[in-house]
């Protein structure tokens, strides 16, 4: 065989192996086209159908119940709890209650240092709530340090001597009109704040709370707060949760690693808001 002959085989040897490679990478880039979704379909959201709970994935909750509130909400941050007061129920402070917050240390907020929140702030924090419910009982669980609050919703009545032991979350029960829960709580301990401005209560304090879905993603909470150690009169706010993707909420331990406390300073009144 003459050189020149063999360069020339070997030339189109080369040619055929570089058609073959070009063929064989159209090939791989129209399969990867084919099966990549487009941008705008990948950021859509996809309900699961396979783990998680029913609210979750999609499926139907459970029967019998004249609305199911089942989920995970959030209703924000309340700075001052007078700002939600609807209108013709503006928040009337008496002398001493009007002294007390004029007063108030912030420095002592209660969750300042890691204590519960009270019924009040509990769904009026940065903080996820879930609530799961069933026919005889609702629960409300913060992701604020686990908190939860129960609310006995089988007939029963608040227990006689339920003011003997106040405690932070109080005793609540509720009944069923039509589609809105109706909340009566009592024997609230007088140890949390109602916002963080420095609103504070007595253990007279007696909470009236309607809850109902105003759609299927809001939940309309309208609270009526009565204490005439405090307040004038009684007065009613009013709040929206939002439900949140996802039937979980997370870890929290307000002490985990806790270096604040040790800086806090006395401030009063209007120099903490």
């Amino acid at each position: 065989m003459s050189g020149g002959h063999f360069l020339t085989s070997r030339a189109v040897g080369w040619v055929i192996v570089g058609i073959s490679l070009i063929l064989l990478g159209n090939k791989i880039f129209r399969k990867k086209s084919e099966s990549a979704p487009a941008a705008e379909v990948r950021k859509m959201y996809r309900e699961p159908t396979s783990a998680g709970a029913w609210w979750f994935t999609g499926a139907r909750g459970p029967a019998n119940q004249p609305a199911d509130f089942t989920g995970v909400w959030l209703g924000g941050t309340l700075p001052d709890i007078s700002k939600a007061a609807l209108p013709g129920h503006e928040v009337i402070l008496t002398p001493y209650g009007k002294r007390r917050y004029d007063t108030v240390d912030h420095s002592q907020n209660p969750t300042n240092h890691c204590l519960p929140p009270g019924p009040v702030r509990m769904v009026n924090m940065q903080s996820p709530v879930m609530i799961v419910q069933r026919p005889d009982v609702v629960l409300f669980l913060t992701e604020y340090q686990r908190t939860y609050r129960i609310v006995y919703t089988d007939g029963r009545g608040h227990d006689p001597d339920a003011k003997d032991y106040p405690e932070w979350m109080g005793s609540s029960i509720g009944t069923w009109d039509k589609d809105t829960l109706l909340v009566d709580t009592t024997a609230i301990n007088d140890r949390s704040w109602m916002d963080i401005d420095g609103h504070e209560h007595s253990d007279q304090l007696r909470m009236s709370e309607a809850f109902r879905l105003l759609d299927q993603n809001t939940l309309e909470h309208l609270t009526t707060l009565e204490d005439p150690v405090f307040f004038e009169k009684p007065f009613t706010i009013r709040r929206l949760l939002k439900r949140q993707i996802g039937d979980r909420i997370l870890d929290h331990s307000c002490l985990e690693n806790e270096k604040d406390i040790q800086n806090l300073v006395p401030t009063i009144g209007g120099a903490g808001r």
